[in-house]
């Protein structure tokens, strides 16, 4: 409490600050534009968007639930800290002189006409002159960077919607987007959503939020160090900022078993519990196929709830309850994969069945899958998971052929790192490119421990789909979690005729041939057969005696 006042003096210190320094930069600006009025007239200089922010605090939506369960505060945010400072006029346009040059040296003949600076990159919009074919620009993007002096320059040619080819330019100091700025936004503040992702900024320093609910499901890649964890971290965070546990349930995969370890925190509060998985972050592939299994078993029980309640979505179910305030409303569920790659390689079809059904149904219901990979490959991103992620995000990539998998277009390989990405939205051919906010280790430990002063929140726990998995599961007739109800009777054919044949087995007790199989297998875990021989029938490892056992 007493550090309270010192922060207020300081925050005003630093507002006057900045207003004098702002005063002097257009006083100058106005001396430059005065001098320089014939180039200003040729090339139209953007302003960054700054967007006013609001404290999150104070929005009387947040306010309702703090009875219960008390939103984060983003007074637990690192505070932006200001680098760059703006670009002047002035520099802005005679890097745009610079451009038009350097294209001409080259034999491209083109014209400024507009510049759009950003946080981390400069939009530079060049008009072609008559005859200049658009592909000439693309093929002079590496000569552009090397000229120009910069890491990478990614061409758009042409802009959609408008005549002129984008050149975009990093910045030489570039800012960072920071976690705050973009949850403090009056976008974000105002959004109804409770789905809605503070991703970051766009290239022209405008916020950029995207809604997973509308998504509905969202694929990330990139290459090791691209910001493909920030990301999946500012998900959470986002979602953890506006929705308490009885709204969103989440379900964490982490394969690599320490991304997302910091977040068992939420144990009590967001984590959903699934039967026959015992840890709060699922770390094995075994683990990961059960918890996808278990989802898609509860997406077909809340499929019958908005059947015998006459609804259509989550929305109006919800809706429904609040209006009558009968039971309880239907939490989100958001199922979150921070290393596909490491699943389809153990176990390809067992993963790959339950995330494209869960993608295809899912979203009436209010789950959502949010997937990354640092391996953008066919053979883990395959034509059915990519056919059912509509929405996707490229972080910086080794090649075009990667960035083709991921967006179905080239881009990504020309992004310079660091949250650096391009968004494939839903109904839209063209990605977007976005600068992903960071968001800190200790940013996270200070919304891990706040939540943990809360309330605990009530369960969910999901029932064990083991009776109803497939190849990679016990699958039992009885429903029990036992034998076979055939195993005995299998058992006393294959003993008095010693010989683990599965055609036996089929012949006699009339089933099928998977069904048998599964039977043999059931004998050689009991140790009644040997292991498989190839075409030969197994070796029975048991007499007649074993059979007094059974009765």
């Amino acid at each position: 409490k007493d550090q309270e006042p010192e922060k207020k003096e300081d925050s005003t210190n630093n507002e006057e600050t900045e207003t004098e320094a702002l005063n002097d930069v257009s006083k100058s600006e106005d001396l430059q534009s005065k001098e320089k009025t014939n180039d200003l007239e040729k090339i139209e200089v953007e302003e960054m968007v700054q967007e006013e922010e609001v404290d999150l605090d104070t929005v009387e939506e947040r306010k309702l639930p703090k009875k219960e369960f008390q939103l984060p505060s983003p007074e637990l945010l690192a505070n932006p800290i200001s680098v760059q400072g703006g670009i002047s006029k002035d520099e802005l346009v005679e890097r745009a002189n610079f451009l038009q040059q350097s294209l001409e040296t080259f034999g491209v003949i083109g014209k400024v006409v507009n510049v759009s600076p950003g946080p981390v990159i400069t939009l530079f919009e060049v008009e072609p002159a008559e005859g200049v074919r658009v592909n000439k620009f693309v093929a002079l993007s590496d000569d552009l960077a090397r000229v120009m002096e910069a890491s990478r320059v990614r061409v758009i040619a042409p802009i959609p919607g408008k005549s002129s080819v984008g050149i975009e330019i990093p910045n030489r100091n570039p800012d960072m987007v920071y976690f705050k700025s973009v949850i403090n936004s009056e976008k974000f503040a105002k959004s109804e959503s409770k789905l809605t992702l503070a991703i970051g900024k766009s290239t022209n320093g405008e916020i950029a939020t995207l809604d997973l609910a509308q998504m509905p499901h969202l694929l990330i890649a990139g290459t090791t160090g691209s910001g493909k964890s920030v990301c999946m971290n500012t998900i959470l965070a986002s979602i953890l900022y506006q929705a308490t546990p009885d709204e969103v349930k989440f379900v964490i995969v982490d394969p690599k078993k320490v991304e997302m370890a910091v977040y068992r925190s939420l144990a009590k509060y967001h984590l959903l519990k699934i039967e026959d998985i015992d840890e709060p972050i699922i770390t094995t592939p075994e683990n990961a196929v059960i918890a996808l299994r278990a989802v898609e078993k509860e997406m077909g029980k809340r499929y019958d709830i908005l059947a015998d309640a006459g609804v259509r979505n989550i929305a109006e179910y919800n809706q429904k309850i609040v209006n009558e305030k009968d039971g309880k409303i239907m939490p989100f569920i958001i199922v979150l994969i921070d290393e596909l790659a490491d699943l389809m390689m153990l176990n390809a079809k067992e993963v790959e069945a339950p995330i494209a059904r869960l993608t295809q149904l899912a979203r009436a219901v209010g789950i959502h899958l949010v997937v990354a990979t640092q391996r953008p490959s066919v053979d883990v991103i395959t034509g059915v998971i990519k056919a059912n992620f509509p929405s996707r995000i490229a972080f910086q990539v080794a090649t075009k052929i990667d960035s083709r998998t991921i967006i179905d277009s080239p881009g990504a390989e020309k992004l310079i790192g660091k949250g650096d990405m391009l968004y494939l939205g839903y109904g839209s051919s063209e990605p977007n490119r976005l600068h992903n906010a960071y968001l800190s280790l200790d940013e996270i430990q200070a919304m891990m421990s706040h939540i943990e002063d809360q309330t605990e929140a009530d369960d969910l726990v999901l029932e064990s789909p083991r009776e109803t998995m497939g190849a990679g599961g016990l699958v039992t007739e009885n429903g029990d979690g036992g034998f076979d109800s055939l195993f005995d009777e299998a058992v006393k054919l294959v003993v008095m005729h010693q010989q683990g044949s599965i055609s036996l087995i089929q012949r006699r007790l009339k089933v099928g041939y998977s069904r048998a199989a599964r039977l043999i297998d059931e004998m050689e875990q009991a140790g009644i057969v040997g292991s498989f021989t190839g075409s030969k029938a197994r070796e029975v490892l048991v007499d007649e005696s074993y059979l007094d056992s059974l009765n």
